[in-house]
Parts: structure tokens; C-alpha cells; sequence
């Protein structure tokens, strides 16, 4: 689904193109009557595009347009307006607009272009994110193998495990969970990051409880693979943790079993300040990085024995 918000002065128009654009039901429209107001709602609200008016009172769609770029340099942005001289396309396109249509003719060819226009943005926006995503999360693994094969104490790889995480991947957070089969409890051994207390003031049990309860961490080992929460604000399994994470914005994160041989001995896990920041490829990454982690571990107890 791809969130947009809409911005113009006829408050008419604004209701119309929402009512056209949401019948796809790939689109949810938020709409404003004032582009001052509209920069200070994507200050507090993710949105994947924004739709503007140019000809606006207090300030025009070029004008927004400049504010928007000094901010968030790569969302969609999209110009649409009755306003079609030439000069007022070239300016927006100088200034970062991704597109720019006119109004006018059959609402519903008007209306299928700018939503083609939205999906065409949004997907070359997120495509690029992945990549970036992907391109940290390779960075984090290569540098982990290294810190592998110099480092020969326990402590200090997990230390620089989620080192490693938080500043070559920029997770918010990342920590490291040992299991501790006689109390049946997880313990947080190693962290870096934005943390400000949050590990104190949570308890990860591994006994039957209700499975809502367990969170991602208790479900990660005893289901023996990832967990994931793109939205923590919605998900169940984060209910417990919910308000500790949002203090301290946390708004995704993933649960991948720490495993020596084949017993799981902990978990490792991440946060992101972006929600859905977690896909199939980025978890396989992690999961590739966590096993190389609990093979070096495996390895280090081998040799003390």
C-alpha cells in the first residue's frame, strides 16, 4: 500500500482526486489545503509521495517543492496543476520535482496517469532503498568476518558484533541474548546503540506462555528461526515492549537465533527507525551473519575444551 499526501487549495479537487486515486485500493490519500500545513505533517507522518498544487496561497508548489528537497531529498514529488506554462515545468524539474502533469480532459485518464506516475516514483524510490539497505547489511557481514577472524574472545566479538551493526549497518539498536537453560530465561550480554535503558526494563522468559507474550525474542528460539516485526506499534508479539520501543523509536526490528552446532544458545537482535525496513533478502543477510557469528562461538569453545 503506498501512502500519499495531497495538497491543494480547492478543497473540492482535493476530495475528487482522492475519491479517484483510492478506487485502485494500491493508494491511501491523505489531503491538505495548505502546503505550510503540509510540511509540517511529513515532519511527523511517513508518506511514500506527495501530489501538490502549484498556484497555492502563502506558499506555491515550487516553493513547497524547494522546502520538501531540503528535507527529504529523494520522496516522490509530483506537480499537479492547471498551471501549464512552460516555465513553471522547467523550473519544478530543475528543483527535484519527479513529475509534473497538468489538469485537464477525462478525469479518469487524468487520474489513471498520476496514479501511474505515484506507483512508477514509489517503486524507483524503494528500489533504491533496498539497495542501500542491502549494500549496509553486506558491509555489516564482510566486517563481522573480518572481526571473526582477528578477534578470539567471546566477549569482545558480541561487543563488536553490534558495534558493527549499529555503525556500518545504522540499526538504531542491536544487542546479543545468551539462554540460560536453568532459569529458562535470556540474558542481554552485549549491546551498542540507542539503547537508554531499554534492556533493563524488559524480562524474555522461554516457558509456556501465551504465544502474544513471548515477543519476537522467546518466539526466535523457540520456533528456531527469524522473527520479524516491521510495525511495532501494531504487532502483538511486541505488546509487552510496545511503549519502552516507541520512547525510544523503534518502529521495526528482527529476531534471529543465535545457534552452536545444532543447539540455539541466544538470539541477536535489531532495530530500525523505519518501519517495514525488514524484506526476504535483508533477513537472509542477517541470518548469514548470526550463523557466522555462533560458528566462531562453536569454535572458541571447541578450542577451550
Amino acid at each position: 500500500m503506498i501512502s500519499a499526501l495531497y495538497v491543494d487549495d480547492e478543497r473540492s479537487l482535493l476530495e475528487i482526486g482522492k475519491l479517484y486515486l483510492e478506487r485502485s485500493k494500491t493508494i491511501y490519500v491523505d489531503i491538505l489545503d495548505s502546503a505550510t500545513q503540509a510540511l509540517t505533517k511529513i515532519r511527523t507522518t511517513k508518506y511514500d509521495a506527495i501530489i501538490s498544487d502549484y498556484q497555492m496561497p502563502e506558499m506555491d508548489g515550487i516553493t513547497f517543492l524547494k522546502a520538501v528537497r531540503a528535507e527529504f531529498p529523494l520522496l516522490p514529488f509530483i506537480i499537479f496543476t492547471g498551471k501549464g506554462r512552460e516555465e513553471v515545468v522547467i523550473e519544478a524539474l530543475n528543483n527535484g520535482a519527479d513529475h509534473y502533469l497538468q489538469k485537464g480532459g477525462d478525469p479518469r485518464s487524468q487520474y489513471a496517469e498520476l496514479l501511474h506516475m505515484i506507483e512508477r516514483s514509489v517503486q524507483r524510490n524503494r528500489d533504491h532503498d533496498s539497495i542501500i539497505h542491502l549494500s549496509r547489511l553486506n558491509a555489516v557481514l564482510s566486517s563481522t568476518n573480518r572481526a571473526i577472524v582477528r578477534i578470539r574472545d567471546r566477549q569482545a566479538l558480541l561487543n563488536e558484533a553490534c558495534r558493527i551493526a549499529v555503525e556500518n549497518g545504522k540499526f538504531l539498536m542491536a544487542w546479543i541474548g545468551m539462554t540460560n537453560p536453568e532459569t529458562r530465561t535470556v540474558t542481554p550480554i552485549a549491546a551498542c546503540g540507542y539503547e537508554e535503558g531499554y534492556l533493563s526494563n524488559i524480562s524474555i522468559r522461554l516457558d509456556n506462555i501465551p504465544h502474544k507474550s513471548m515477543g519476537l525474542t522467546g518466539t526466535a528460539i523457540r520456533e528456531g528461526h527469524a522473527i520479524i516485526s516491521n510495525d511495532i506499534a501494531t504487532d502483538p508479539l511486541m505488546a509487552h515492549y510496545r511503549e519502552e520501543a516507541a520512547k525510544r523509536g523503534y518502529l521495526s526490528s528482527a529476531a534471529i537465533p543465535l545457534r552452536a552446532g545444532d543447539r540455539i544458545i541466544g538470539v541477536m537482535r535489531f532495530y530500525s527507525r523505519e518501519k517495514n525496513f525488514f524484506n526476504d533478502q535483508e533477513i537472509q543477510l542477517l541470518e548469514d551473519l548470526v550463523a557466522d557469528i555462533g560458528f566462531a562461538l562453536g569454535m572458541m569453545e571447541t578450542e577451550r575444551r
